[in-house]
């Protein structure tokens, strides 16, 4: 029942092109909402899916990451990512991801409460990427990605090209990205983000036997037709161990305000890095989790 009611409302937008870009796009809002990061400084395994400005570190020639998402039954929404990224020589980094999301056990009705069949709802996406550094401390990149979906009766697919840049100095981070970006600007425009990323991080200090900083964090994405959402976030780094972080974002729908809190705790051990996140829910309502492992190779 709660899912039919989505398919209902896009069918009530005022533009159907509008409603067929979101069939592909809409379910990855539920993963964005677990990023305690704004979406154009990802840095983690699965970065190229937010942001094509993917560095790797100067030790690391391949970085592997896998998520999974799992909201509760109220939303129903539970899938995956996959991204790989590797050294690809005078190209810089070449960047290779996979990702699906959908929606399980929703029951079709039509004149009784008795379900005929099950309403197929999902959205996957892949992508090929290629960033490098263009001058000291800034790195760009590009990206092709290909984006389908369903939505019951409607279903979707599409090409994207996607763009980002990122610059990085001792004490400051600052990245701007395109996601699911259409240059031919037709219908599927509808389902682009355009994401903006700040963070400022302090010298390190000694705090528990390890060297610590602190990382404040702010982001913006906007969508078109949509209010623009704001992230912010602050956290603490203590070494290469041990990172937590916490913040709020927030959003106007049909004039109400909608806050969502953020949580994350990242754990490392050698070349790899668990990473577990938490979306509290529009206004509290219906928590999302993140869950995922990085593993970075010299």
């Amino acid at each position: 029942m709660r899912t039919l009611v989505v398919l209902s409302a896009l069918c009530l937008l005022p533009h159907a092109a509008n409603a067929q870009a979101a069939v592909a796009s809409d379910l990855w809002r539920v993963a964005d909402g677990t990023q305690v990061v704004p979406l154009a400084l990802a840095d983690g395994g699965t970065a190229p899916l937010w942001t094509p400005a993917v560095v790797l570190g100067d030790a690391e020639r391949v970085r592997v990451g896998i998520e999974a998402i799992n909201s509760p039954t109220e939303i129903g929404v539970s899938g995956g990512l996959v991204a790989l990224t590797i050294r690809a020589g005078r190209l810089g980094f070449a960047s290779l991801t996979y990702g699906r999301l959908g929606v399980a056990d929703v029951a079709f009705t039509e004149t009784s409460p008795e379900a005929i069949g099950n309403v197929l709802i999902y959205s996957q996406t892949a992508s090929l990427g290629f960033s490098r550094r263009i001058a000291p401390g800034i790195t760009g990149g590009v990206a092709v990605r290909y984006l389908s979906g369903e939505l019951g009766p409607a279903s979707r697919s599409q090409l994207g090209f996607d763009v980002g840049a990122r610059y990085a100095s001792a004490h400051i981070a600052l990245g701007a990205a395109t996601r699911f970006f259409d240059p031919t600007l037709r219908a599927a425009v509808g389902a682009a983000s355009y994401n903006l990323g700040a963070s400022w991080s302090s010298s390190a200090f000694d705090a528990w036997g390890t060297r610590a900083s602190v990382i404040v964090r702010y982001g913006v994405t906007a969508e078109r037709g949509e209010r623009a959402q704001h992230l912010a976030t602050a956290g603490v780094s203590l070494g290469g161990t041990l990172a937590l972080d916490a913040g709020v974002s927030g959003e106007s729908a049909s004039g109400d305000a909608v806050w969502r809190s953020r949580l994350g705790v990242s754990i490392g051990s050698g070349p790899f890095r668990i990473q577990i996140a938490r979306d509290g829910g529009v206004n509290g309502f219906g928590a999302t989790y993140r869950f995922g492992l990085t593993a970075a190779f010299k």
